[in-house]
């Protein structure tokens, strides 16, 4: 009598698949939210990680504690905006307009020479 069995990694591999899956989706930025930025220019606490928000004019946005882990703002207008307490990591922004933006920390955001830092210096900024 033969018995058949499974090779453990074949479940590894599919439960590693779901997961990752799973937690790709519950990375993305709420629609919502990044609707009611561009409508509003108002959006302190919300979960923008990883939006598409590249190009935009997000002039003296209200940003205080919004997740922008990850996002694209490359280009975008933030000029006069509110990030204190906002989560810029790996956000990119490279040739963004940051000047007069407050309680920004940029350490582990992206940006580049054609970023306006928010003293109003060219960057990369810090």
């Amino acid at each position: 009598m033969t018995t058949s069995r499974r090779t453990p990694s074949v479940c590894v591999l599919g439960c590693a698949v779901i997961w990752a899956v799973g937690l790709g989706a519950s990375q993305a930025a709420n629609p919502e939210h990044v609707e009611r930025l561009k409508t509003t220019l108002q959006c302190p606490g919300c979960d923008l990680r990883e939006a598409q928000l590249a190009g935009l004019e997000l002039q003296n946005a209200q940003l205080q504690n919004a997740d922008l882990a990850g996002a694209v703002l490359y280009g975008t207008n933030l000029s006069g905006a509110d990030l204190t307490g906002a989560i810029l990591n790996d956000a990119d922004l490279e040739m963004a307009n940051l000047e007069g933006a407050i309680g920004a920390t940029l350490g582990a955001a992206k940006t580049d020479e054609r970023t306006k830092c928010p003293d109003g210096s060219a960057g990369p900024c810090k």
